[in-house]
């Protein structure tokens, strides 16, 4: 098949850009992963390009995945040879193999997200004495923030609380950890100070979703391309909504200031939606006085689509006539489950997602909730489970060998484990270390040692058992059948071993140590895994880059969207409306309610308060929002 085979005019000319740095801005189904895909392809095949030579930057995992199956699907083994990762994989794989000094604990490994909630967090309020655990949070996304928007490199930048930074830092040392949200700001310092000097540099570098990236990522791929790379990116200003890790989509829109020279090219006939459909959320887009210029049009051929604002009196009758809708498009316009996606702002506790859930199982629907793909492991068994794999791959993992004492009814608290770190301390020590020297002579540490012993031979016999196991079934097969030794739970063993398998399928790693350090830099619920057979319910946030032939939006009114964000972040909250709106290529829904009582009455801007109304982005545009139990009740008259 050659490189061009079905592409548009403007889908060729930005796959066969050459001459320099260029921006491709992508509308929505304007077919910009075909475009970075084929370009790949052009690359080579066409300009003669050695495969090693190319780097592709991605924002999520999944869109790792989906390129490099499409590159595979067209290349074959040639695919492997270039290098595709998200940023933060190509930092951490970066730093490991140049080093980065003495910046990072060593050997570097990344606290995942359970470690940093329930080990970092709930040590540094008690270290601290705070009140609440989410003091510790915010102080601790404080941090990040600040890297992520360079703020740690403005003359006399000082952290507002040291007391707070000097316990992190403490603490990261005796569990020797790195946070996922240094990894790039530390690769930024490495390439400036020269301790880090890359020997062999891409000579081409394509970027995914550029507006979603934050300023020192921006400033890391600026380092890369100092080496000669000619640099490729794609995107949609309309679609930067992560500016709670401080995206800002003033990146895209200046690249040329930033690159020069650079050629914009762009692809504006959207091949999803429908004009109808386009029309809505191209009034939304418009909103932004500040956006890229840009004429989004539907292609010919396209049905118009149906679009529909329905308002209900409280949230029983919404999910209920959701539900009712839902049937009719599987029963009446035969739709697969996994064609139908129900898109929530945010669903803390399942407040949105479990009254639609019960509504579907009430009609015998199939619907499943997607929520952070590594969740499963999250449960007590997951956590042993794996702590023992990384026990196996350095077997003085402090994280791990705490997690294991954490989780455990084994008579160890609080009390016991802050004892622990405090002697860990004063003797200098790792938290393995220590705990491993104390196994060997409980008289250095008198109140706990005899426990402190008994927990270590535990542990140490869980991981030479499961040394054995990978030493005889080797890789795959070793973790099958450590899943079936440790995870108790038969609907939890399926969840835990699909997981493993897709992570696998989709990354190829090598061997165990590399699955774990894939794992540790995934971007959690900002990954999406679709169930298949099922209604899919996710955050709209989860929705970004995926199509469905019908999407419901639930709960759009202004109390949540855009809720209670202030200033700049209110531009966010339009665009991840925006987002939602041209997910679907044939249906779309939207709902809101006059009432929302029960739990929901505590969610939105205004807890406590029952009342709604539809929210400001759609008010005033094309469509009028209607009775939503009338329009439903209209389906099935009309069969």
């Amino acid at each position: 098949m050659s490189w061009d085979h079905n592409l548009t005019d403007a889908q060729r000319r930005a796959a066969s850009h050459v001459g320099g740095h260029a921006r491709l801005l992508a509308g929505p189904g304007t077919g910009k992963t075909l475009a970075l895909t084929r370009r790949i392809i052009y690359l080579i095949h066409e300009g003669g390009v050695d495969p090693s030579e190319i780097l592709v930057l991605t924002f999520t995992r999944a869109a790792t995945a989906e390129i490099k199956r499409r590159v595979a699907a067209e290349m074959g083994n040639d695919a492997s040879r270039v290098s595709n990762s998200t940023l933060h994989s190509y930092a951490l794989k970066t730093i490991l193999r140049y080093g980065a000094g003495s910046r990072l604990p060593q050997p570097i490994r990344i606290a995942d997200d359970w470690e940093e909630r329930y080990i970092i967090e709930e040590d540094l309020k008690e270290i601290l004495d705070l009140n609440k655990v989410k003091e510790a949070r915010s102080l601790l996304n404080q941090l990040s923030a600040d890297w992520e928007r360079l703020a740690t490199d403005e003359a006399g930048y000082r952290f507002p609380d040291p007391r707070f930074y000097g316990a992190w830092d403490e603490h990261r040392r005796i569990f020797g950890y790195a946070l996922r949200a240094e990894l790039v700001y530390q690769l930024k310092h490495a390439l400036e100070e020269g301790a880090i000097r890359i020997d062999q540099p891409p000579k081409y570098i394509l970027v995914d979703e550029y507006q979603d990236l934050n300023p020192c990522d921006l400033a890391v791929i600026k380092k890369i391309t100092e080496y000669g790379a000619e640099l490729y990116v794609a995107g949609d200003d309309d679609q930067s909504i992560y500016g709670f890790r401080y995206a800002d989509p003033e990146g895209i829109r200046r690249f040329d200031q930033v690159y020069i020279p650079a050629t914009s090219l762009s692809l504006e006939e959207c091949q999803r939606c429908g004009s109808r459909i386009l029309a809505l959320a191209n009034y939304v887009a418009q909103q932004d006085p500040r956006r890229a210029p840009k004429s989004l049009t539907t292609a010919t051929g396209l049905p118009p689509g149906e679009v529909h604002i329905l308002n209900f009196p409280n949230q029983n009758v919404e999910a209920e006539q959701i539900a009712q809708t839902c049937r009719w498009l599987m029963m009446i316009q035969n739709l697969k489950p996994e064609e139908i996606l129900i898109l929530i702002r945010s669903d803390r506790n399942g407040a949105f997602s479990i009254p639609i859930r019960f509504a579907l199982e009430r009609q015998r629907l199939p619907v499943g909730i997607v929520a952070d793909p590594l969740e499963p492991l999250n449960s007590k068994d997951g956590r042993r489970f794996l702590s023992i794999l990384r026990l196996v791959v350095n077997n003085q993992d402090h994280l791990a060998w705490r997690t294991l004492f954490q989780i455990e009814k084994n008579g160890i608290g609080k009390t016991f484990l802050r004892e622990m770190y405090g002697q860990a301390r004063l003797e200098g020590r790792g938290f393995a270390v220590f705990a491993v020297a104390v196994a060997n002579d409980p008289g250095q540490f008198p109140k706990f040692g005899q426990r402190v012993a008994g927990e270590v031979t535990r542990i140490q016999q869980l991981v030479n058992k499961a040394q054995e196991i990978f030493q005889v079934k080797g890789f795959m097969d070793g973790i099958s059948e450590l899943v079936q030794e440790h995870i108790l739970d038969p609907n939890l063993k399926q969840e835990i071993s699909k997981l493993f398998k897709r992570v696998i399928d989709t990354t190829f790693p090598q061997d165990l140590e590399e699955l774990l350090r894939v794992l540790n830099v995934s971007l959690g619920d900002a990954e999406q895994e679709q169930q298949m057979n099922a209604i899919n319910i996710m955050t709209m946030h989860q929705a970004k880059g995926l199509t469905a032939t019908a999407v419901f939006i639930i709960a759009a009114e202004d109390e949540h969207i855009p809720g209670r964000a202030q200033g700049m972040k209110i531009d966010d909250e339009r665009r991840l409306l925006y987002v939602s709106l041209t997910r679907p290529r044939r249906y779309l829904y939207i709902s809101h309610c006059h009432n929302r009582t029960g739990q929901q009455i505590h969610t939105g801007r205004n807890p406590g308060s029952p009342q709604r109304m539809l929210t400001r982005f759609l008010s005033g545009g094309p469509v009028l929002s209607e009775n939503g139990v009338a329009y439903v009740a209209s389906l099935y008259q009309s069969m």
